[in-house]
Order: C-alpha cells, then structure tokens, then sequence
C-alpha cells in the first residue's frame, strides 16, 4: 500500500507524518508526501529555516532515517487511485483539488500549520511550542491510522 500525506509546503506536517510512518518500518507500505503550494513557497521555506527546523524537530524524537532532503510540488503524476491519500487539513484539501484530481478515499484531518487559526507564532519559542503540538497530533493521528486501516498487517 501506498500512503501519500499532503500538506501546503512539504515541509512541516506532511514531512513529520512520512518520516513517522516510515519509522514504523511496516512491510508493504510505501509512505511519501508532497505539497500543494511547495514550489511557490520554496524560497519562503528555506528563508525561514526548512526543512533545518523540521529536522531538528524529527531528530529531537528519534526520527532520523529517511529524512527528506527537500519539499515536493503536489502533482498528478505523484498521485494514483491504488493509493492511501492523506491532506493533513481542509486547507491542504482544497488546494490540493484545485491543481489534482484526488482519489475518492482521499482522508481529510485536521492539523492546523503554525501561521494558520490560532498558532500565530510570533516567537522562536512559540514556533518550537506549536511544532511539537503538531507533531503529537500527527504522531496521534498516524498510530489511530494504522490501526483503522490495519497497514500493520499489510503485505
């Protein structure tokens, strides 16, 4: 099986949720992501200090192989109907519909990205605050999904 998280940049929440997954070494699941807007904000990102941040982030809880090097522009060629995709909110989803057609079992969750609703950071401190937020609600997320889909014994 094919796990496929979509966010905005690929470079926070999709990225943490793939490099998660993967962590749980489970045979037959491929896991990648990508993100709607990565290009566009390319430069934003790396300005800002992605994917450095989430590195430290992923290697603060012992994440550490497979990392991503590098964010991913969400494309239809990345996409097919035999995969798991996952849009981490309806913001990812939306923009995500608007550039690709998503598979009908495309799930939706509801992480909010840090400059998003109330995670306006405007700290250092409060940006590592609501990365590790983010990142237990997606280590959540991802443990109840593997259960839900029973991708521990996929083969």
């Amino acid at each position: 099986m094919i796990v496929h998280f979509i966010c905005r940049g690929n470079v926070l929440r999709s990225v943490i949720a793939e490099a998660y997954l993967k962590s749980l070494q489970l045979p037959g699941v491929t896991v990648l992501s990508s993100g709607t807007v990565a290009d566009k904000y390319r430069a934003v990102n790396i300005e800002a200090g992605y994917p450095e941040n989430t590195r430290a982030l992923l290697d603060s809880h012992g994440l550490t192989t497979d990392l991503k090097t590098h964010a991913d522009q969400l494309s239809q060629d990345l996409l097919g109907d035999d995969q798991l995709v996952i849009c981490v909110n309806a913001l990812a989803y939306e923009s995500a519909v608007a550039i690709t057609q998503l598979p009908k079992s495309t799930v939706v969750w509801d992480i909010v990205d840090i400059g998003e609703g109330s995670r306006l950071a405007a700290t250092p401190a409060q940006r590592q605050f609501y990365a590790e937020q983010i990142f237990d609600e997606i280590t959540a997320k991802v443990d109840q999904l593997v259960v839900d889909k029973k991708l521990a014994q996929t083969l």
